[in-house]
């Protein structure tokens, strides 16, 4: 795992476009120099970027049926700069799961590289057998019909004033970010900067509803997005964001919290809006002993998260919580453990690059003092310097199973980085015993 470091690609430092080429060309070199399979586990490491121990721990917890990792996919054969896999978030229909990431040049733009056609917001693979093994790679862009495909230019009408500064198209999909959910009777739809996807065979193939939230159907600023869809009874499939502004006004949100709603399984959609109080940002929704329940991120200055409570038509009730820190908080994702009958959150902490469980019973909801429960995951590192991840929204439970399968990425701002998978069992109180040995 040691191989893929500054030295030995012979540049420092990490961040520069040069170094990372040169890096991207000894791991390819590395990676033909010995088993394929010993060259993926070790750049999977490499990406990962955590102690000896971490993985030691990691290892004991799978022995143990407690908690385990696995990479889902690597930037090992990238096109062009797009070396960063990330923000995975997933659902499952009936017994396979379905993760969805980008496949795009950095987190950080400066030092990142270029924008390549094979860019995408919207990569899917799937799984049969609980995440053991996966499909190969496919780009949601490969459903689209060649006019929308690249609608206003490679890069995505949100994401222009990163990659694509000066291109002032106001065509494109008037959504930032991504949510993936499924339906009543099992579809899988998927919502990202490329617009709307759905398939009906759980993951297998796929279709582009090519009007849906299209700069000429969708008369309203760029949404920002949550990462989960959810289907209700009486309003149809709903997706939960914030107004991100156009494509000249880059992050500039509102106090609101917009509701998009499609009666009609994704094809078409409107939205609703509600005073927050607050610039909240990618909202992580449940439905509950009938409310919608939220975390989301306090982008006011971006040092803690907010819950809310929500029901369709009604004003949102915004409850303050313990869930903060110093800067950076990150998209959350929250559940309802069948197990421990509470509510529990996976929230990134990136000033020190961990990853914790949270949880707070739902009778507990209104005061906002969520449980601390246990580290899963920490990596070496600065947020945004040298180290970048996590994002575990999108988790989803596997009940019969008793696990509950979070989706991360972890790599360099600049890339190279990869989606990997936190797999972690429900008995919360026995993972919390054997974490907290060694914290």
């Amino acid at each position: 795992m040691s191989f893929f470091n500054q030295e030995n690609a012979g540049c420092s430092p990490w961040n520069t476009a040069e170094c990372q080429g040169k890096i991207l060309v000894a791991a390819v070199v590395f990676f033909f120099t010995q088993s394929p399979a010993r060259a993926e586990d070790d750049f999977a490491l490499q990406l990962l970027g955590a102690s000896d121990a971490q993985i030691e721990k990691l290892n004991a917890g799978k022995h143990g049926g407690l908690l385990e990792w696995a990479p889902v996919n690597l930037p090992i054969n990238p096109p062009g700069d797009c070396n960063h896999y990330g923000w995975p978030v997933a659902t499952m229909s009936g017994d396979t799961i379905v993760v969805m990431h980008r496949r795009i040049p950095g987190h950080r733009a400066k030092g990142a590289g270029k924008p390549h056609p094979k860019m995408s917001y919207g990569v899917v693979l799937r799984s049969d057998d609980g995440g053991k093994t996966w499909s190969e790679p496919y780009d949601l862009r490969d459903c689209m019909q060649p006019k929308d495909r690249n609608r206003g230019g490679i890069v995505p009408l949100s994401h222009r004033a990163k990659f694509d500064k000066g291109n002032k198209s106001p065509l494109g999909y008037k959504v930032h970010l991504h949510a993936i959910g499924t339906t009543h009777d099992g579809a899988v739809v998927a919502v990202n900067n490329h617009g709307v996807f759905r398939s009906d065979d759980a993951g297998r193939t796929w279709k582009h509803f090519s009007e849906a939230l299209r700069e000429d159907t969708f008369k309203h600023p760029i949404i920002n997005i949550g990462p989960r869809i959810l289907d209700d009874p009486q309003q149809g499939l709903l997706v939960f964001g914030n107004w991100f502004g156009e494509v000249d006004q880059y992050h500039k949100y509102s106090e609101k919290l917009v509701v998009l709603r499609s009666p009609d399984g994704g094809a078409t959609w409107r939205a609703e809006e509600h005073p927050a109080g607050f610039k909240q940002y990618e909202p992580a929704a449940i439905f509950h002993d009938g409310k919608y329940r939220i975390v989301t991120r306090d982008q006011n200055q971006v040092r803690a998260h907010r819950q809310m409570t929500w029901l369709p038509g009604q004003k949102p009730m915004i409850t303050k919580t313990n869930l903060q820190d110093p800067r950076l908080v990150d998209t959350v994702d929250l559940s309802f453990n069948p197990v421990t009958k509470r509510f529990e959150v996976v929230r990134s902490e990136r000033h020190r690059m961990e990853l914790w469980l949270w949880s707070i019973a739902p009778e507990d909801w209104s005061q906002g003092k969520w449980r601390r429960e246990c580290r899963l995951f920490q990596r070496r590192g600065k947020f945004y310097g040298d180290a970048d991840g996590f994002h575990p929204a999108g988790a989803v439970i596997d009940e019969e199973r008793g696990v509950q399968h979070i989706f991360i990425y972890s790599g360099h701002p600049n890339g190279p980085a990869g989606v990997f998978r936190l797999t972690r069992t429900l008995d919360t109180p026995e993972l919390v015993t054997f974490l907290r040995k060694d914290q």
